[in-house]
């Protein structure tokens, strides 16, 4: 199943870099991230304690790592290293994926809302190695990513923070925007395990 998934976007990249040389939009980039350094930028972001470790009380503050939590713990010792992270992060350059697209749902106090603005914003300590994805909810409460000044649909593999936008219309709490708890990683490994879609449950309380 999953070298099927590999293939497949494999030549979507393919298609992507022929139709970059045909005149149309041109294919993306795989992001240049520096693994070592944004793992020591986690650290620095997220162990407050300073012991080395990224640990379960701190892992509440960190919503892309703790989501990813299980692939990135290679020890399973319940927190997360500063090596573990920046093994995590070396997969995605052997990987090659510029840009994936997957499914994402939204409900607003279990039902399906159309036109909520949401947003992947990658985390700090990718150092600006990717882009923010934005979308709106269509009106079965499913968004379709696209990054800033990206053509095609999906974000780059990486880390991120998901808020979904106050305009005015929606009375959310800071934990679903400012403050949000929601969090995704985006790594070709993970498709067909959950990966490739997932599910915003937001409420106005």
């Amino acid at each position: 199943m999953f070298k099927t998934i590999t293939k497949f976007f494999l030549m979507l990249s393919l298609v992507s870099l022929m139709l970059g040389c045909g005149g149309g939009p041109p294919a993306p980039a795989v992001p240049k991230i520096d693994p070592a350094a944004s793992a020591t930028a986690a650290m620095a972001d997220y162990d407050t304690n300073k012991d080395g470790f990224i640990d379960q009380a701190e892992l509440k503050s960190a919503p892309s790592l703790k989501e990813a939590e299980k692939v990135i713990d290679s020890n399973a010792d319940g927190k997360l290293s500063r090596e573990e992270i920046e093994q995590r992060l070396n997969k995605y350059s052997a990987q090659g994926m510029a840009i994936m697209s997957f499914s994402c749902s939204v409900t607003m106090d279990g039902a399906k809302k159309a036109e909520i603005e949401v947003e992947m914003v990658p985390e700090k300590f990718m150092l600006g190695s990717i882009k923010m994805g934005k979308g709106k909810t269509d009106v079965n409460g499913m968004v379709r990513f696209k990054q800033e000044g990206q053509e095609f649909e999906g974000v780059a593999p990486g880390f991120y923070k998901i808020k979904l936008i106050n305009d005015g219309s929606l009375s959310l709490p800071a934990r679903f925007n400012e403050n949000t708890v929601i969090g995704k990683e985006i790594a070709l490994d993970r498709m067909g395990r959950g990966g490739d879609s997932f599910d915003i449950k937001a409420s106005s309380k």
